[in-house]
């Protein structure tokens, strides 16, 4: 998920870019590219990594069996792509709850969090696969990239929502692990429903709605929050009004 990025320096990494391909059906580069990354989703989501393959997923993309090795460069190229956009669209979801929350940068950092879950709930098939250090590669730049985005709008929140609070910054590394673990843990016992019901397919998921899993990890958030940024401000008190003196 949020990581750290570990780019090595660029003599370590492949130069070589996957060679182009002539798709049949009529797809154009883009749209080859959107299908192939759609037919991912559908097959993590109905078996599972085990269910994946490249013959697999270009017989559910309508294409021929070489097209996918051609254009991602093997099975791990598709599913590091995949991988990636996941990055991307929980980027995108951390940015948007972050705006809607406010100013108060405690309240934007739980904002992220909540983010984060619900990322999860709505995008089992991305969610699952970002973390599969063992199938993707970690080298590859649109995932250092796109996970990096991530890391740091998690970081960057916590910061500003410590700074808010008179909080010590050296106790940012800690802060940030109690961050990630909480929302990551989270979101993994959800999608293994050892937590409730679950919306989607596969098996034994169903749910009418991910609404109950995401108000659960609202108030986990709001337990957390003292631990993160410190106690939310005291309201202040309004003076109460003397009484006139009887006579």
């Amino acid at each position: 998920m949020v990581r750290p990025p570990t780019r090595p320096p660029p003599s370590a990494r492949a130069t070589k870019a996957p060679a182009p391909v002539t798709v049949a059906h009529g797809y154009h580069h883009g749209g080859l590219r959107e299908a192939l990354l759609d037919a991912t989703e559908q097959i993590l989501l109905e078996g599972g990594i085990e269910a994946f393959s490249l013959r697999a997923c270009a017989r559910r993309a309508g294409v021929s069996h070489a097209a996918p090795a051609h254009h991602f460069g093997g099975e791990r190229g598709l599913l590091t792509a995949f991988a990636a956009v996941g990055f991307e669209r929980m980027t995108e979801r951390m940015a948007a709850y972050r705006e809607q929350a406010g100013d108060d940068p405690a309240a934007r950092l739980i904002a992220v969090g909540q983010a984060y879950i619900d990322f999860a709930l709505a995008h089992r098939a991305h969610f699952q696969l970002m973390h599969r250090h063992d199938r993707l590669d970690e080298l590859e730049d649109s995932l250092q990239e796109a996970s990096g985005r991530a890391f740091a709008m998690l970081t960057d929140t916590l910061a500003q929502a410590m700074r808010q609070a008179r909080l010590p910054a050296e106790s940012v590394p800690q802060r940030t692990v109690l961050a990630w673990a909480a929302v990551h843990g989270f979101a993994t016992l959800a999608l293994e429903g050892l937590l409730g019901p679950l919306p989607g397919p596969g098996p034994g998921l169903g749910g009418p709605s991910q609404q109950p899993l995401s108000a659960l990890g609202a108030a986990m958030l709001a337990v957390l929050r003292p631990a993160l940024a410190g106690d939310a401000p005291a309201p202040k008190k309004t003076p109460a009004r003397r009484q006139p003196a009887r006579r």
